[in-house]
């Protein structure tokens, strides 16, 4: 199951944007942060929290130190962001966004008693973090695990070794026709990065391109503010 989570990751070609908000997606990442809290008799929910603000305020102190062009057109400024925020990450320890996602696929393959629970769990969290499935892949692999469980009379569990040698020969199929291989997973998690980087971006000059046209209806301004004129740090 976990080569399966892996496999799984590669399907990351058309992130749209990073949404920490999302009901799976938070519990899960929150269960996952707050795990060793538990097992210390901690409150999980104070101790998730706390971690979650440290790290926050951590990345909006270092994101703060340089100026950023909001111009989410421009592939200048995106791939400066990108760079910036990356070389941030590294630089506090915190997870990327394929990370991110890698973590949530391990977990539902530790805990999915079978795959069919497993691919659905995947699913899921595909559509709440706003990942496309504009290939298909959803389908094929259900109609892959179809074939299987009907060659093998029952439902496919992770601990059925030859169910599970006969998934991964049918999961290589449905890689094959969409024209992904292992050897593509490192070029497709940075272009994963990447897209969720411009989500990052975009939705930051949204932000400010609002407050902007609310002070100007409010004050009945008629001036004309470019992207590149902004300055993020005033809209964190």
């Amino acid at each position: 199951m976990a080569a399966l989570a892996r496999r799984a990751s590669s399907l990351l070609r058309s992130v749209r944007a990073v949404s920490g908000e999302g009901s799976t997606f938070r519990r899960s990442m929150s269960v996952a942060a707050g795990k060793a809290g538990a097992e210390a008799g901690e409150d999980v929910v104070k101790a998730v929290f706390q971690r979650q603000q440290k790290n926050f305020r951590a990345y909006l102190d270092e994101i703060s130190k340089t100026k950023l062009d909001l111009d989410s057109n421009s592939e200048a400024a995106v791939k400066a962001y990108f760079d910036t925020q990356t070389k941030i990450r590294t630089n506090l320890g915190l997870p990327s966004y394929t990370q991110k996602i890698a973590d949530l696929l391990e977990g539902a393959a530790e805990e999915a008693p079978d795959v069919r629970t497993y691919l659905s769990i995947c699913s899921t969290l595909r559509r709440e973090v706003g990942i496309e499935d504009d290939s298909g892949a959803d389908a094929l692999m259900m109609e892959a695990l179809d074939k299987v469980e009907k060659s093998i009379g029952k439902t496919l569990v992770k601990d059925d070794a030859n169910g599970m040698s006969a998934w991964k020969k049918a999961l290589d199929q449905v890689n094959e026709k969409l024209g992904i291989n292992d050897s593509m997973l490192e070029k497709l998690e940075e272009e994963a990065e990447y897209a969720a980087a411009k989500g990052e971006l975009e939705e930051l000059r949204n932000v400010a391109m609002d407050r902007i046209e609310t002070y100007k209806r409010r004050d009945e301004l008629t001036i004309e503010v470019d992207p590149k004129e902004l300055d993020h740090r005033t809209y964190l």
